[in-house]
């Protein structure tokens, strides 16, 4: 299974907002190989201002490196550009979230994972939060396991 996780289910974690161990469950599962993770070069450049907002550059280079040997990144090319604007054109979304949600379709994920209730209510994709979706496809995975 490939999943595409938006910027704020890294925001969760490392803001220890509400249902943040949702987030680190699907993390730890990508980087145990479990699913697959892509991330929007977007997403990236999200996560790293808050870091480097803060000064936090050790943070900041131990997340590019996850993100590079976890994570498969989806570039900004032709393809995306052209699906993000028709993205943003139909649903008025902004364009960090246009560019966001066209990886998911051109990368052919099977949800986009996001907290972004804006995201849930307007794109067509099949998308789901952090915690929709570990209570029905990992925690359901180990109880069909066991």
């Amino acid at each position: 299974m490939k999943v595409n996780l938006d910027t704020n289910v890294f925001l969760s974690i490392k803001n220890k907002e509400d249902d943040h161990e949702y987030c680190e469950k699907i993390i730890n599962s990508i980087e145990d190989k479990l699913i697959d993770g892509v991330l929007s070069t977007i997403v990236i450049i999200e996560v790293l201002v808050g870091f480097y907002q803060n000064i936090e550059n050790d943070e900041a280079d131990r997340f590019s490196s996850s993100a590079v040997l976890n994570f498969g990144v989806i570039p900004v090319n032709l393809e995306i550009a052209q699906k993000a604007a028709q993205l943003r054109a139909k649903h008025n979304i902004k364009l960090p979230d246009a560019i966001i949600s066209a990886s998911t379709i051109i990368s052919k994920s099977e949800f986009f994972i996001t907290n972004d209730k804006t995201l849930l209510m307007k794109l067509d994709t099949k998308k789901i939060t952090p915690k929709e979706f570990v209570k029905n496809y990992l925690e359901s995975d180990k109880n069909n396991k066991s």
